[in-house]
């Protein structure tokens, strides 16, 4: 458990001589069930959150962690209408500093939390961590918690699938779920009870807890804080007649999300995530919904091309040809939307305009295109499942015929993708794209369309605790997972399809350092010291950044 022993101390302190200002006697008991949190920081502000079981509580921010330097405070409201979760979004800072702050109520205040501002101007440098895909079950949070204990982590950004919605015993199975990880409710949660369940049992994690305690976080959605492969008007996994109407599932899974993360609420459609933030002169961080808002149906070989070919007697490679002509080229498909995609390039060009270097954009699925490998199936076990050999059998076939194997991510979508780079190589100075969802990590070089150069960078980064190939490709000798799959996709400069973890990122001006810290066991609740991969990639002043290199 990584909170430590010293907060925990200073905030009973605090409990046993908190202030009785005039101004705080009226507020209510209460217990604050789920520790503090903060997000979303700007130059002159920053979110602030925490779960209180009362009515009225109050909150500061201080300069110092004694809370002799207050420089904002101001009152609040939990109700039982946002499941008794509280946010503030405190103005009037001062912009690149630390702040501490807190809840008060008449029990007593809340742990303290640490947070920051971003600069105004100027940024020399600027250290993210990178999370996706935390399955309660499958095991323990290491990844939370080793970020929560690094200095020089300025800011988290999480790239979705933060909660799962899946039914208990299901993924993982009763067998695989790791003693004590038990999830509630029981059933895939519907309702907006449900998901307010599901948010509360995550966040029970200690290592959790400490990280957003402590390090300010920026947050997209993916499928599964929602429901399992959803695009804009349904989900695969959504069946109406036992789950009711999808939209109003949307709005519940929508309202749980914006309840329980420390960013800001949408201005406009309660469904728009998408914003951007800045880091003094050094970076924009543009945060992006390819899961949902603007995402037209996910193509699936199986009820497409794959029928055609177990006709026989059928040309397999005019039929593939035909199917990338005719139905997967399909210049109308999207992922982000047309109002999306608008925004996201002004979006970079007031940010080349600004000069600020550094283009992050975070996002949810992987954007370098993947081959699947000649012999990958050899690497499954005996013990596989149906489901799953079929999948990567599919996959090697198509991938034989030259088509992409994953159409849940951008190679599904090849048209949007080839407008996403263009508007990266365009109006971008130095972007880098930001994601998770396969549950393992890749990063790419992502050539502009006439090549010479990058449009963008990619660092697709793992999973926290979710299962990635050496689940299934587990008949495979130490690096061969990995060694396959850089050998048929040349852009592919890394990969880690054994384990589970994190990415940190550093940007100055000249250059981004990238870290994969990997862990070997999540299943265990001590976590042994990671494995930690470098690489590094140099920024330019108009010809985009260079290729990824080891550090």
């Amino acid at each position: 458990m990584l909170i430590h022993r010293r907060s925990l101390l200073f905030a009973a302190t605090l409990t046993a001589a908190a202030p009785r200002a005039a101004w705080a006697q009226s507020l209510s008991s209460g217990a604050f069930t789920h520790g503090v949190a903060s997000g979303d920081p700007l130059a002159d502000g920053v979110v602030i959150w925490t779960r209180f079981t009362g009515e009225r509580l109050a909150w500061e921010v201080a300069e110092d962690e004694t809370f002799a330097r207050v420089v904002q405070r101001g009152e609040a409201r939990a109700s039982f209408a946002s499941d008794f979760c509280v946010k503030a979004d405190v103005r009037g800072l001062a912009p690149g500093r630390p702040y501490f702050y807190r809840f008060l109520s008449a029990s007593g205040p809340s742990l303290t939390g640490r947070t920051r501002t971003a600069p105004a101007a100027g940024g020399e440098r600027l250290t993210v961590a990178l999370f996706s895909c935390a399955n309660f079950p499958f095991g323990y949070f290491h990844a939370y918690g080793h970020a929560a204990a690094r200095e020089d982590i300025d800011l988290v950004l999480h790239s979705g699938d933060y909660i799962y919605e899946i039914q208990r015993g299901s993924y993982p199975s009763a067998a695989d779920t790791v003693p004590g990880r038990i999830i509630d409710p029981v059933n895939e949660i519907v309702s907006l009870s449900d998901y307010y369940q599901r948010y509360s049992i995550y966040h029970t994690d200690p290592h959790l807890l400490e990280l957003r305690r402590l390090k300010p976080m920026s947050a997209v959605w993916d499928d599964h804080e929602l429901v399992n492969d959803t695009w804009r008007d349904g989900a695969r996994d959504h069946n109406a007649e036992y789950e009711g109407v999808f939209a109003e599932r949307m709005a519940a899974a929508s309202k749980a999300y914006f309840d329980w993360m420390p960013i800001r609420r949408p201005t406009r459609s309660g469904m728009q995530l998408y914003r951007s933030l800045d880091w003094g002169d050094l970076a924009r961080i543009v945060l992006l919904d390819t899961r949902f808002i603007g995402r037209d149906l996910q193509l699936d070989y199986r009820n497409t091309l794959a029928p055609q070919l177990a006709q026989g007697g059928v040309d397999a490679a005019a039929a593939a040809a035909e199917f990338r002509r005719g139905v997967l080229d399909n210049p109308n498909r999207t992922l982000l939307g047309g109002a999306q995609e608008q925004w996201f390039a002004q979006t970079l060009a007031d940010s080349k305009r600004r000069g600020q270097a550094w283009q992050i954009v975070t996002q949810q699925v992987v954007m370098g295109e993947q081959m699947a490998p000649a012999g990958m199936t050899r690497l499954l076990p005996e013990t596989v499942s149906p489901g799953s050999r079929a999948w990567f059998t599919a996959g090697e076939e198509m991938s034989a015929l030259g088509l992409p194997w994953n159409l849940d991510s951008w190679s599904g979508y090849p048209a949007a993708r080839m407008r996403f780079l263009q508007a990266c190589e365009q109006h971008a100075n130095n972007a880098i794209v930001l994601g998770g969802d396969s549950h393992n990590c890749w990063v790419n070089n992502l050539a502009a369309a006439g090549g010479g150069r990058l449009a963008a960078l990619e660092f697709a980064g793992g999973s926290v605790t979710s299962p990635g190939f050496e689940r299934s490709l587990s008949n495979a000798a130490p690096g061969q997972r990995e060694e396959m799959m850089r050998s048929s996709n040349p852009h592919m400069a890394f990969c880690d399809l054994t384990h589970r973890g994190y990415a940190a990122l550093q940007f100055t001006r000249e250059a981004c350092t990238a870290e994969w810290i990997g862990f070997d066991d999540v299943r265990t609740p001590r976590a042994a010291a990671p494995r930690v991969t470098q690489l590094q990639a140099a920024a330019s002043a108009s010809a985009g950044p260079g290729a990824w290199t080891a550090a």
